[in-house]
């Protein structure tokens, strides 16, 4: 029994010491290219998706707030979009929500969770975008000027999607669909 006890102690400690145990499933567990049905449980604001609602060469963007999909993150200023074309999950998006708060959430998670960006991206003027991909995987992390219509900015994002796919993430035949 006191094996047992000691076991479960160094399991606990070291999944709490794990930075991969507290990544974003919403984010982490979303294979690009494969059916949006496959993560309507991870994502359920991506469930109301229907082929047959859209026309083929349409692409449709959902969001919702990121912090409710991946709690705990850092990510509370954030919103999370998904872009499905023909019933597959062409790309994610992470998306500065409010301009006038921005303090490199994005740069932070993604150094965190994705590997090494350069410092000079976290400087607060700093415009431009760097590509990360990892294999087949195109990630960009970006910080541009916004205008949200009340105030001008900078906003970061942060894109996940794969070579086949990734026009499909900028298409001018997007439909906004969610928050």
């Amino acid at each position: 029994m006191k094996n047992f006890l000691r076991l479960i102690t160094v399991i606990l400690t070291l999944v709490s010491f794990n930075k991969n145990a507290f990544s974003c499933d919403a984010i982490k567990n979303v294979t690009i290219g494969e059916d949006f049905s496959k993560y309507s449980e991870i994502l359920d604001f991506i469930d109301a998706y229907n082929q047959e609602d859209y026309d083929e060469v349409s692409t449709v963007e959902f969001q919702s707030d990121t912090a409710n999909y991946c709690p705990d993150m850092g990510l509370e200023n954030t919103i999370l979009k998904v872009f499905i074309y023909q019933s597959k999950i062409a790309g994610i998006r992470l998306e500065t929500w409010d301009i006038e708060v921005q303090e490199n959430e994005i740069y932070n998670f993604v150094k965190n969770y994705y590997g090494t960006i350069d410092e000079d991206a976290k400087e607060k003027n700093w415009l431009g975008f760097k590509d990360i991909s990892i294999g087949n995987n195109k990630l960009f992390y970006a910080k541009m000027e916004s205008n949200n219509g009340i105030v001008d900015g900078i906003m970061e994002s942060f894109d996940i999607t794969n070579e086949e796919l990734m026009d499909y993430t900028v298409s001018e035949d997007t439909t906004q669909v969610g928050e």
